[in-house]
């Protein structure tokens, strides 16, 4: 049955099992890393998206509803809330010119036909 003239490992049974353990590991590791980066994409494209608004879990009228605030602490977290949202607010202002900067130097390297074609690719 077995052939003990080669060593265990050459042996085409031992190594037709070798691959099939390693194919199954790869494809459950690459499983388990998309439906991770998935979670990880969605979860963190929700993250930017939330807002301190009504709607919010940490919404003003959440949170002074929620923890029973007194009069000086409901200030104190209305002036939090409201630094919060100008800084985010001067983070985005930010972000929108260096974007605007950067697209403006690509663009001053392209010929009018690439210039076209790039517009349209920003748009998308």
């Amino acid at each position: 049955m077995f052939d003990t003239g080669r060593p265990s490992w050459q042996n085409p049974r031992v190594l037709a099992i070798l691959l099939v353990v390693f194919l199954c590991g790869a494809v459950a590791g690459a499983v388990v890393m998309r439906a991770g980066l998935y979670y990880r994409l969605h979860r963190s494209a929700a993250f930017k998206n939330e807002s301190f608004n009504n709607e919010s879990v940490l919404s003003y009228s959440n949170l002074t509803k929620e923890l029973n605030l007194t009069p000086t602490q409901r200030q104190q977290l209305k002036t939090i809330l409201d630094d919060y949202a100008r800084y985010h607010q001067d983070l985005q202002a930010q972000w929108d010119d260096w974007k605007a900067t950067g697209k403006n130097q690509i663009l001053r390297i392209l010929d009018p036909d690439q210039r076209a074609r790039f517009e349209e690719l920003t748009k998308e």
